[in-house]
This record gives structure tokens, C-alpha cells and sequence, in this order.
């Protein structure tokens, strides 16, 4: 038996050779857990979180970085393993249950703070599933601004997810 993350990291160089990155099969009529049915938005327009915190469960919210410019939802699906990101240089900021339905549709809902931005080189990816026993190793300031989903054996759930750190703009006057 390959350990998951050797699996997923096999899969995503695959899934682009295989025509668009869905999976194969039918998902229709799994039955999903009832652990899946509530949704993960944070109220405030804070960036969800998967690092352990003391008293909070996984995922949870972090405080919003500087004044909300904006929140979007965009959609996904979980068996198709198309990597999204949030637009405009956003975070997420929560997402429906995963899967959200039983054909793997979820909502994620992306927000951008005013004078915030992320430099690309400073981006950390890993992988976790979809269970509070896989938190993120990433440090305070870095926000989940995408991923790529990943339909696994066993109707498990895993992410690639992308992290990034984000900084306050530098503005000059002239």
C-alpha cells in the first residue's frame, strides 16, 4: 500500500495526460458521511484555517487581515481535479461542505482585504485530506488562496492546497 500523499502526487502528474483532469467512473449515488453536511464559512470575511489552534477545531477562522475589499464564490467540483485559485489576489474565506452534494459540488467563497498582497515565490503548497487529523504546517500570515481537489480511494477527500504570505502593499507618494 503507497502512503496518500505518494498517491495524490502521482495522480496530479497523470491527471493532465489523461484529457482535461477528471476522474474516471461514477460517482453518482455515493453516499457521503454525515461529517459533510454543514458548511465552513467564516462570518467575519476572515481566512479559513487549517492550522491547529488551542481551543479551536479544524478548519477555523482567523481574524480578517485589514479592511474586506470584497468577497466572490466560485465553484468547484471535487472529482474533477482542475486547480482553482482565488481571484484578484484573495483568500479563501470559507466553503461549502465537502462534497457539498453527492455529484462533489462545492461553493468556496473567496475575499481580498484592502492593501494585502502575496508574492508568489513566498507560496507554500501541501497536502492534507479532508479530516481535522491533517492540519496545515503553515506559520500565521499565510492564507489558503487555492487548490487542486482530489477524489481518493475510499471516498476520501484530499487537497493539494496552495498557501501564501501575505504582506501589506508598499505605497509611494510622489
Amino acid at each position: 500500500m503507497i502512503p496518500v500523499e505518494i498517491f495524490c502526487i502521482l495522480i496530479l502528474s497523470i491527471v493532465p495526460a489523461i484529457g482535461g483532469g477528471y476522474f474516471q467512473g461514477s460517482f453518482s449515488g455515493v453516499h457521503y458521511p454525515e461529517q459533510y453536511v454543514k458548511n465552513h464559512f467564516c462570518d467575519n470575511g476572515g481566512p479559513v484555517s487549517f492550522r491547529p489552534r488551542y481551543g479551536e477545531t479544524i478548519p477555523n477562522c482567523d481574524p480578517p487581515p485589514g479592511p474586506i475589499k470584497g468577497c466572490k464564490m466560485i465553484y468547484i467540483n471535487i472529482h474533477n481535479s482542475r486547480p482553482y485559485r482565488c481571484p484578484n489576489n484573495g483568500y479563501v474565506s470559507g466553503y461549502s461542505a465537502v462534497p457539498m452534494d453527492k455529484h462533489g459540488n462545492v461553493a468556496v467563497r473567496c475575499c481580498s482585504a484592502l492593501g494585502l498582497n502575496y508574492n508568489e515565490r513566498e507560496c507554500v503548497q501541501y497536502f492534507r485530506q479532508e479530516d481535522p487529523k491533517y492540519p496545515s504546517s503553515t506559520k500565521p500570515g499565510y492564507y489558503l488562496v487555492g487548490s487542486t481537489p482530489l477524489f481518493l480511494p475510499n471516498r476520501k477527500v484530499g487537497f493539494y492546497n496552495k498557501e501564501c504570505r501575505f504582506r501589506r502593499i508598499k505605497v509611494f507618494h510622489y
